[in-house]
């Protein structure tokens, strides 16, 4: 009896985690990337929103920019992820079935086109974010400026020596350091 109760157990142990897997493959909430009635932009509508908020930066009206900057970088983050989420099958792959993708040129250029386009969707949001900062600063709003530099830097690659810099001395410069005798 011992032996049955036990080999129940774990036949309960080993079916539960795959209906589980099958309820959440027919969960579609977490994969809902846009609110309802809402569209995704495209490539060139996000160049467009980032011409946009620059102008209005570099005419120095921030209390104009700041939506727009806030509208670009969801933006830019939603299409970011959409276009990244083409090449998920590539990234859950083995390692060796991943080599052996590569072998498929058609396939690596697409997948790598995928990913460089994604990247730099990454480095516009980051740069958006560091320029709501600076937008931030000049509107005398520091708390909140520093609240965007943190995410900056939790997000911003070490590749990235200048924004990255922009973005340590910015706020550093909050709280009156300076790393270099200037």
């Amino acid at each position: 009896m011992k032996i049955f109760g036990f080999t129940s157990a774990l036949v309960l142990l080993l079916i539960g985690p795959a209906q589980a897997q099958d309820s959440d493959a027919e969960d579609l909430s977490r994969y809902e990337i846009i609110e309802e009635g809402e569209t995704i932009k495209t490539l060139f509508e996000l160049q467009e929103m980032e011409d946009t908020y620059k102008k209005l930066v570099a005419a120095e009206n921030c209390s104009a920019a700041l939506p727009k900057i806030v509208e670009f970088y969801e933006a830019a983050n939603i299409v970011s992820n959409v276009i990244r989420r083409g090449n998920e099958p590539y990234y859950d792959a083995r390692l060796d079935r991943q080599k052996e993708l590569k072998n498929d040129w058609r396939l690596f250029q697409e997948l790598s086109a995928a990913e460089s386009t994604s990247d730099k969707l990454f480095r516009q949001r980051n740069r958006a974010w560091v320029v709501e900062a600076k937008c931030l600063l000049t509107q005398g709003e520091e708390s909140e400026a520093i609240t965007r530099l943190y995410r900056a830097l939790d997000y911003i690659s070490a590749n990235d020596l200048v924004l990255w810099a922009e973005a340590r001395s910015l706020l550093w410069e909050q709280v009156g350091f300076k790393a270099r005798n200037e």
